[in-house]
């Protein structure tokens, strides 16, 4: 082979143990070598962030004292597992001091637990469909060769992947698809224990591992790991069993030989989904795992020999040759962020590389790993926006600094003013400004903190002068809230007079929950002899299901249609229409948006009821003289 490297042992044949062992130190996942009796003899740098701690802390310290209440976790059972049995063990936790979960695997090796784990919060805490289960299996196939399938429970049906066949000697479609089959081809002496395991999984819905000999069509045996995971349905019955068949018996087998090192360096890399290179000082690729071929967008064989700059962008190859001299020169790893370009989408990848060296400690190879941490970064910025809003918004209502702002609605047939529409603003700003609506108010539905803000505006109504009848917007976030529904209806029947003066305004929702939401509220509000309008008509798909569905009083046109209805005959035919079926339902009509003479002559002509806009009012704060 041209690249200097033996037929059949791999590019990682290139690498010293020591040199390997260096490498893998620096992935993202957590490494952690533990005595019997719990004590930290080892600990690598992501294993401390995880566990909020610097390494040089750990070192030296019990486990179960350093962190209260591990020993009631899986994780110490599994641990004392391990150590009796000598067998891996695999567990998935949750610790509530760091309100974390974490998934590991433990690997007695003598008189030692190596553990291997990893942060799983997000997954835990995210809904993965099977579609999306199937692109994680899908992807794990393409990079180390592994079998897929998936049970069908209700079915009764086994899918193989077309690399279990290969696995199983099989040409792809033999396999019938029946767990007797499949059974009938594990070896006899551990069929017993793997039907254990899947029936285990089953009934606790908690993932499965282990190992099983399997019969190929020829007769050979091969040592498989299994690995997967149940999906459920939502009554929490198995829906499916999805998992993966590695076939390891030549791994097997070259492990007893390896010694301990080699084997932890092998189940490392084979569980992470990391990008993974190698360069000569020159820049020539001499290695690359499946991942980095795969955002090459070329086979791995492909790869070898060419350098970053015939795959990559030049602003990424130009970084990153910058990083290969400066690991190279100062032996030291080099730590940045790169984006690449994925699936037609680009990526956010935190990137570490550093230095191989030969037995002279002299740098020979440039080793570069890249994790995706695109959605570790956008949840972030999510979860810092989030604070930052209900910060704000919690801070406007302790100190006071919301304000209500009326705007008159107007009876078109006397033109004497009825109503009026609360408004909320916010004073912010270094010089106190009054803020609109859109500044705030989007971002307070968009992370459901909107509740606080209509409670205190029902608040304020109730306080308002009896010759006001005003009418307050409530959101479809406060709605479909029952802590929110039950406090305003409060609010309501211990000011019963006040309350009677009400009109909520409803938006329209094409949810179903949320309009079951609006009409419990409708009930209990009417049983108050509140009134509703409903709000922005027209606009939404459901207008006429919520027409059927609420005790409504009013329909509000909205302004969208009405700033061209002097010009539009096509906006003159949907307000008319509008305020047609709003008569035909028993409803008076509120027409938004009049902001000169000739709309609210043609509105009145139209046959509306009442009107709101510039034209007959601007948003005041409430009590003060409007234009």
């Amino acid at each position: 082979m041209t690249d200097g490297t033996k037929a059949g042992t791999g590019p990682w044949t290139t690498l010293s143990p020591s040199e390997v062992v260096r490498m893998l130190d620096r992935l993202n996942d957590g490494v952690a070598v533990l005595s019997a009796d719990g004590w930290f003899e080892y600990v690598n740098d992501p294993a401390g962030e995880m566990l909020e701690r610097q390494p040089s802390q750990l070192l030296g310290r019990c486990l179960w004292d350093e962190f209260p209440g591990s020993t009631e976790l899986h994780f110490h059972a599994a641990f004392n597992e391990a150590l009796q049995t000598d067998e891996p063990r695999y567990v998935v936790d949750f610790y509530p001091p760091l309100d974390r979960w974490f998934e590991g695997r433990l690997f007695p090796q003598d008189d030692r637990i190596v553990s291997l784990f990893r942060d799983v919060t997000d997954q835990k805490r995210a809904e993965e469909d099977l579609h999306e289960s199937a692109e994680r299996i899908a992807e794990a196939e393409r990079i180390v060769g592994f079998g897929v399938w998936e049970w069908e429970v209700n079915r009764n049906r086994i899918h193989w992947s077309e690399e279990l066949h290969r696995i199983y000697g099989l040409r792809p479609g033999e396999f019938d698809g029946t767990v007797e089959a499949f059974l009938e081809r594990v070896h006899p002496d551990d069929r017993e224990t793997v039907w254990e395991n899947v029936s285990h999984s089953l009934r606790t819905l908690e993932p499965f591992a282990f190992e099983e000999r399997i019969l190929r069509a020829d007769g050979e045996e091969r040592l498989l790991i299994s690995q997967g995971r149940v999906l459920a349905q939502p009554d929490g019955s198995a829906r499916a069993l999805v998992g993966v068949c590695h076939d390891v018996t030549d791994r097997a087998r070259v492990e007893e030989a390896l010694g301990a090192s080699e084997r932890r360096v092998s189940e490392i890399v084979a569980n992470t989904p990391s990008l993974i290179t190698v360069k000569d000082l020159d820049g020539r690729y001499l290695m690359g795992n499946a991942e980095a071929a795969r955002l090459a967008g070329m086979s791995v064989e492909a790869m070898l020999g060419k350098r970053c700059e015939d795959i990559f962008p030049p602003a990424v190859t130009e970084r990153q040759r910058l990083n290969d001299r400066r690991a190279a020169s100062e032996g030291e790893p080099v730590y940045d962020e790169a984006t690449l370009i994925r699936e037609g989408e680009p990526r956010s990848y935190l990137t570490v590389t550093f230095p191989l060296h030969d037995e002279r400690r002299l740098p020979v190879e440039i080793c570069t790993i890249a994790t995706d941490v695109t959605e570790r970064k956008e949840r972030e910025s999510e979860r810092r926006e989030r604070r930052d809003w209900t910060e704000r918004i919690a801070a406007a209502l302790e100190e006071q600094r919301l304000l209500v702002y009326t705007q008159p609605i107007v009876d078109l047939a006397t033109g004497a003013h009825c109503a009026d529409e609360l408004l909320v603003r916010m004073r912010g700003g270094e010089h106190g400004q009054i803020l609109a609506p859109e500044a705030f108010l989007l971002a307070a539905e968009r992370f459901e903190l909107v509740q606080a803000i209509d409670v205190w505006m029902v608040r304020q109504a109730l306080t308002m002068p009896s010759e006001v009848t005003p009418q307050v917007n409530l959101s479809a976030v406060t709605l479909s809230d029952p802590d929110a529904r039950e406090e305003i209806i409060g609010l309501l029947a211990a000011a019963p007079p006040a309350a009677r003066r009400i009109v909520f305004e409803i938006t329209e929702t094409a949810s179903v929950v949320r309009l079951q939401a609006a009409r419990e509220f409708a009930a209990a509000a009417t049983e108050l002899e509140c009134r509703l309008a409903l709000d922005d008509f027209g606009v939404g798909f459901g207008s006429f299901t919520y027409l059927r569905s609420l005790p409504l009083s009013y329909i509000k046109v909205d302004t969208g249609f009405v700033r061209g209805v002097t010009t539009s005959a096509e906006d003159r035919r949907v307000v008319r229409g509008i305020i047609g079926v709003a008569h035909h339902f028993g409803l008076q009509t509120v027409v938004e948006g009049i902001e000169n003479e000739e709309t609210l002559e043609l509105v009145r002509e139209l046959g509306a009821d009442f009107g709101q806009g510039f034209h007959l009012g601007h948003p005041a704060p409430a009590g003060a003289r409007r234009d």
